[in-house]
Order: C-alpha cells, then sequence, then structure tokens
C-alpha cells in the first residue's frame, strides 16, 4: 500500500475523510484522527462558510435584549433595540390589565392588586389599612381605571415587553 500523493512511498494509514492511503508527509493529525491535507483544507473551508453564514445572519438580525425582571422601569439596552427596529415595535404588558382589574375589585381592600402589579410596600399599606375600608374604595376606582385603559397605556405604567 503506497501513499495515494506520494506513489513511491509506503502509506502509514489512511484519511479518515476521503478514505485514501496516506504517508507520514502527507498525514495531518486532529483530535488523535489522521486526514490528508486537502481533506484539512476542505474543513477548513467548510467552518468558514459556517462562520460567514452566522455572521451574515447576525448582521440581519439585531440583537433584542429584554428586562426579564419586570417592574416599570425599562433597560437603556431594550430601549436603543426597539428604537432601531423602525419604532413599529408595540408594547406588550407584562401583567394581564383584567386580572389586576379584577383583583383591584374583589380583593383590593387588601391590597392584592398592588403585590400582583409588583408594589408590595403599597400593597403592605392596603392590608394594614383594610379595616378602614379607604383602600377598598380606592381599589375599585384602580380596578376601573385599570379595565378602562388601553393596553399600551397600561403596559406603559405598569412595565411591558418589546
Amino acid at each position: 500500500m503506497y501513499c495515494h500523493v506520494h506513489p513511491d512511498r509506503n502509506a502509514i494509514g489512511t484519511c479518515v475523510g476521503c478514505g485514501k492511503f496516506i504517508c507520514q508527509e502527507c498525514m495531518t493529525e486532529v483530535q488523535n484522527k489522521y486526514y490528508c491535507k486537502s481533506c484539512v483544507g476542505e474543513i477548513i473551508l467548510e467552518n468558514k462558510r459556517k462562520i460567514e453564514k452566522l455572521e451574515e445572519s447576525n448582521r440581519q438580525q439585531p440583537m433584542v435584549f429584554m428586562n426579564a425582571g419586570g417592574g416599570a422601569s425599562s433597560s437603556s439596552s431594550s430601549s436603543s433595540s426597539s428604537s432601531s427596529s423602525g419604532g413599529n415595535a408595540r408594547p406588550v404588558p407584562i401583567k394581564s390589565k383584567v386580572a389586576a382589574g379584577l383583583l383591584a375589585i374583589f380583593l383590593g381592600g387588601l391590597g392584592a392588586h398592588k403585590f400582583y402589579l409588583g408594589k408590595p410596600i403599597q400593597g403592605l399599606i392596603y392590608l394594614v389599612l383594610c379595616w378602614t375600608f379607604v383602600p377598598a374604595f380606592i381599589a375599585l376606582i384602580e380596578g376601573i381605571v385599570y379595565l378602562a385603559s388601553s393596553d399600551e397605556a397600561f403596559a406603559a405604567k405598569y412595565g411591558a415587553r418589546y
């Protein structure tokens, strides 16, 4: 058995890529496997094409960072990425305005809607003052306001994803 590139030399093994016999000079070892130089070149070209394809797809699709923690504030990276997408991104509320409204109407005297909306301090104030029925009256009004507000206004006030 002789090398397919150097017919005058004895082969020391076969290429894993193409199966041809290779000599010591033609052999390239990659992760304890032997390849001929042409197969190594093809693997490198294939990997370059894959990298270029990934880089091209990254240029076409901008990275978007989202504030997964909720709350009323938005991170600067999410606002900058939404403004660069053409301004057609519509905010989606993290919390349901219907759930918040119903909690405010039926359990608002105990501050359930405030806890739901991520405002535990206000929820505790409602809970401490629940015996006065003042929080219940305020919560009834807040529940109606939640239900009557638009999705965009609710999302802007109580946190949103873009």
